[in-house]
């Protein structure tokens, strides 16, 4: 009762009640009770409860989500069974204490859902033939079907022993059940969001009634509790985390946040698939390696394709990635010959040297010798001259270290000739043998 006048007196506006109607036993265990004085047969008897139908009334206000005073009232007819009497004898009893709900647990709060199971414990006013006290505790379960209405299940055991409660009449300890209908009202709202307590799973926090009472300050339907990220709006899929870009990779992670890439690169884009970040490749464009910052180099000299001259061909970076001595620069050498002979001159010699470079620095070129004539003499002596021309050019390389089946000899006698024949200039530049890649 003192707890009860204290808490009505302390009562807040939100004023959370819940009143549970239910039908009630008891089981008296009468073995090695206190001595039957003052109470009649309790000696060689057995007490049955007689069911009633709505016999016991229970009163109970919530303080806070763990916390909760109950009364109870209960009322049963019991049936006295022994050797000499099969009597009835009223019973009736109060119970005043606490409830400690699990569900006020924030850990159990959301695994609960709907079931509100509790401890409870208190004092119990009894009287069966005479009045007595009991200390009592037990478990008590209910299920909301709704935010009103709830199945409540309870199990007590009201204990009396001469040790713990001096009286001058004894009392019996028993087991009381009851199953009932539970009707909440004045359900509170401790934080004013418009959600009650009893569904609230953060009742000291404004929140939204879908989120069950828990804020969302960033509106992106994710509990605050539950968002990595509660001050922006962001995805389920990254625990509340925003994916500006939606390649997949959360903001806080990506490097890029504004621009969709790949995870490989920590969320920066690479257009080319070559491994290397847009924002680092100055050719985002073409694949390219890593050692020429994501550009190609078709020829593979380390010169990349956009600074090499020469971009087929293999070249030193010294100049522009174009060979030293390339091939295209035989076209403009030749060897002369003087009238109607085909032994090679000193006058050749220097010439015939930059051959031998320029054949050494394209190891992999073959080269056709095509040997000329002017148009002195028979036609038929001038196409077998013309080949021992050719054919002394290619001896003469061989000699130097070229291999002889890189070396392609053939005659054209005066079929061919690069200038007129009718000046001795004209017929002095006839006379030669030229190269030409095969």
């Amino acid at each position: 009762m003192f707890f009860m006048s204290y808490f009505v007196v302390a009562q807040t506006p939100a004023n959370p009640w819940r009143l549970t109607v239910a039908t009630s036993a008891i089981d008296i265990y009468s073995e090695n009770q206190l001595p039957s004085s003052g109470i009649n047969n309790f000696d060689n008897a057995e007490y049955n409860d007689l069911f009633d139908l709505l016999n016991s009334l229970q009163v109970a206000r919530y303080i806070s989500p763990s916390f909760a005073i109950e009364g109870t009232f209960a009322f049963n007819n019991i049936l006295e069974s022994s050797s000499n009497t099969n009597d009835q004898d009223a019973h009736f009893t109060f119970d005043a204490g606490v409830l400690v709900s699990l569900k006020g647990l924030k850990k159990f709060r959301n695994k609960l859902k709907r079931f509100d199971p509790a401890l409870k414990a208190g004092l119990s006013y009894s009287d069966l033939e005479s009045a007595y006290i009991t200390p009592y505790a037990g478990l008590s379960l209910t299920y909301w079907m709704s935010d009103s209405f709830g199945l409540t299940v309870q199990t007590v055991n009201k204990y009396y022993s001469d040790d713990l409660i001096k009286s001058t009449t004894p009392g019996l300890s028993y087991y009381q059940y009851s199953v009932g209908i539970s009707y909440g009202f004045g359900d509170g709202d401790t934080d004013a969001d418009g959600v009650k307590d009893s569904v609230d799973a953060c009742i000291d926090v404004p929140g939204l009634p879908a989120l069950n009472g828990c804020p969302d300050d960033d509106n992106d339907g994710i509990r605050n509790t539950e968002d990595a990220c509660p001050l922006v709006a962001g995805l389920a899929a990254f625990n509340g985390c925003p994916d500006t870009d939606g390649d997949g990779i959360k903001d806080s992670e990506d490097n890029c946040p504004e621009i969709a890439g790949v995870a490989a690169l920590n969320g920066c884009p690479d257009a080319d698939a070559d491994g290397i970040t847009d924002a680092d490749d100055l050719c985002p464009n073409a694949a390219g390696s890593k050692a020429l910052n994501g550009c190609p180099d078709a020829d593979a000299d380390n010169v990349a394709d956009k600074d090499d001259q020469c971009p087929a061909v293999a070249g030193p970076a010294s100049n522009n990635g174009c060979p030293l001595n390339p091939l295209s620069d035989l076209s403009n050498l030749s060897v002369s010959f003087e009238i109607a002979k085909s032994a090679i001159s000193e006058n050749n010699m220097v010439m015939l040297k930059q051959v031998l470079v320029i054949l050494n620095a394209n190891a992999s070129a073959s080269i056709v010798l095509s040997g000329h004539t002017d148009n002195s003499g028979a036609e038929k002596f001038n196409q077998k001259l013309s080949l021992q021309r050719a054919d002394e050019v290619k001896n003469y390389l061989v000699e130097n270290g070229i291999d002889e089946s890189r070396l392609k000899a053939i005659g054209q006698g005066e079929s061919s000739p690069r200038a007129s024949n009718d000046t001795l200039e004209g017929r002095g530049l006839n006379r030669r043998v030229d190269f030409n890649v095969e």
